[in-house]
């Protein structure tokens, strides 16, 4: 018999405050991240507002000591790791610490730094650069950097699968767990915002309000919507074995019970094509738990106001639930917050997890016209609704279909 696999720690670093307690108090309250940015000169630009994330002091976390060297994605994931940490109350000692692994999902990771390095090695001699330069400019380095911090021996791996990186991480850390490769798992995802990244969205006119398309607005499903807003933060859980747990008396915030991940591609432009891969994600997660669609209580979906990826989600949903999908609560955080691309899954889940315990289901602001092609049951108000079982939907745009099924711990 499969070993379970419960949450007993949060941490978080978003856009909407520092810690889950902040987070989930604006979230609920309909509150937004999304304002013009200030971390990038964007003035020669159509698109200005982003969800940056602020007033986080990294040095309350982790200490004074070789901070500077940080960049900001690494300062990000090491303070919610140890916000998660001490959430679930948990010390890594010497014998627990060869039972603990970090998977950590990152799209991009330092990427901006990276090339940014790169540059320098090109236009200035090598030898004149500071070894401290290159201490951080990797897409695992964050991942290395926690695990070493936080003394985390069992293993330490990174997933880039795209916008689901951090949902296959959670989906990963399941599976290692429930097959018994470790006691404790760090899991979840971490971005952050660049210019690199920008305007690799700006240019493939991605962004909500390019080319004169609209408002710069986050309103997924909505019927103006036109391009999602980039978003940055850490979402990060401590994940035990359900026994490990229960012998040290662990507080249990629910349980991640199902995964299923498909790849489907981005090319077809047969859209038929495209929704029977998101509804098959969705089937094989529903069957990795055990459960029928008549069992989920709310949808977290992917929706982050791209005009494509919306459409697609709506009918493959409506597909899964038939004449009940009317009736099935649908709630996107992306609305408030943005799309973390490689974190957004991670978000997700720590906006479900918090659903479970509270019994409150966020607004999905700024929908105000139905679009009768998606034509869900959108939450548009803060609902206050037993919660026992949530799936979890994260779509890629090159095709990856990845789905988490969360679920009241009993």
């Amino acid at each position: 018999m499969n070993k379970r696999a419960v949450v007993t720690g949060i941490g978080v670093v978003s856009p909407l405050g520092i810690g889950h307690q902040d987070f989930w108090k604006n979230l609920v309250s309909g509150n937004s991240g999304i304002a013009p940015m200030e971390c990038l000169d964007l003035s020669k630009y159509e698109c200005k507002n982003g969800a940056e994330v602020k007033g986080l002091n990294p040095e309350e976390f982790l200490g004074r000591k070789g901070l500077r060297y940080l960049n900001k994605g690494t300062k990000f994931l090491g303070s919610s790791v140890k916000m998660a940490l001490d959430d679930a109350n948990l010390e890594i000692d010497e014998e627990l610490s060869n039972q603990t692994g970090i998977l950590i999902g990152s799209s991009l990771g330092n990427f901006s730094q990276t090339t940014d390095y790169f540059h320098d090695i090109v236009r200035e001699n090598p030898s004149e650069l500071s070894p401290m330069q290159s201490y951080d400019v990797a897409l695992n380095s964050s991942i290395n950097y926690a695990s070493v911090v936080f003394k985390i021996k069992n293993f330490a791996r990174t997933i880039s699968s795209g916008f689901t990186s951090s949902t296959d991480a959670i989906g990963n850390a399941l599976k290692l767990i429930q097959n018994g490769k470790a006691d404790v798992i760090i899991a979840g995802g971490v971005e952050q915002i660049s210019l690199d990244l920008y305007m690799i969205f700006y240019m493939r006119k991605m962004l909500a309000g390019a080319n004169g398309t609209g408002s710069e607005i986050s309103m997924p499903f909505d019927k103006r919507r036109n391009g999602f807003i980039m978003s940055e933060g850490s979402y990060v859980f401590v994940m035990e074995d359900y026994d490990h747990a229960l012998s040290r008396g662990a507080r249990i915030y629910g349980e991640v019970s199902g995964y299923g991940s498909i790849f489907a591609g981005n090319r077809s432009s047969d859209i038929g094509k495209r929704v029977e891969k998101a509804l098959n994600a969705m089937k094989k997660c529903t069957n990795d738990a055990g459960i029928s669609p008549d069992d989920i209580d709310l949808i977290n979906a992917n929706g982050n106001s791209g005009k494509l990826s919306d459409l697609i989600e709506a009918k493959a949903i409506k597909e899964l639930f038939g004449e009940e999908s009317e009736n099935v609560p649908v709630h996107t955080v992306k609305s408030a917050l943005g799309e973390s691309y490689g974190a957004s899954g991670a978000m997700q889940t720590a906006s479900a997890l918090l659903s479970i315990n509270d019994g409150l289901i966020p607004p999905t602001i700024n929908y105000e016209e139905n679009d009768p092609e998606c034509n869900l049951n959108i939450v548009g108000e803060r609902l206050e609704k037993e919660v026992n079982t949530v799936l979890i939907n994260s779509f890629d745009l090159s095709g990856n279909n990845s789905c988490l099924i969360v679920k009241k711990h009993e």
